[in-house]
């Protein structure tokens, strides 16, 4: 395998592999077929052959497809959850204001 494909590092080539293996295995459990499966997401059966190896050209819209059909749809829910994002709120945090100093009279806003 090279160092990249389609410009995906070397790491995430391995994560999208995991995935697409647990989405099979997921299938299985279930007694599905890949014909049925493909069938049930409006997608051909290469394209789930595809997602189930983890290539990275298949779309979002595939691997959501993938998991509404395995009855696993809130997994997406619990991807890049804001309030988990612990450095954008470290971020976040650096960017507040040291002091908060009374505005002046001439300052204030006039409704």
């Amino acid at each position: 395998m090279t160092q990249k494909a389609f410009g995906v590092p070397l790491e995430l080539q391995n994560l999208l592999r995991i995935l697409g293996e647990r989405i099979r295995i997921a299938r299985k459990r279930r007694r599905i077929t890949m014909q049925q499966m493909a069938s049930r997401m409006f997608v051909t059966r290469k394209t789930l052959s595809r997602l189930e190896r983890g290539e990275s050209g298949v779309t979002l819209a595939v691997l959501a497809s993938a998991l509404w059909v395995l009855g696993m749809e809130s997994e997406l829910q619990k991807i890049m959850q804001p309030e988990k994002d612990e450095i954008g709120i470290f971020h976040e945090r650096q960017r507040l204001p040291k002091r908060i100093r009374q505005m002046t009279a001439d300052k204030k806003l006039d409704f």
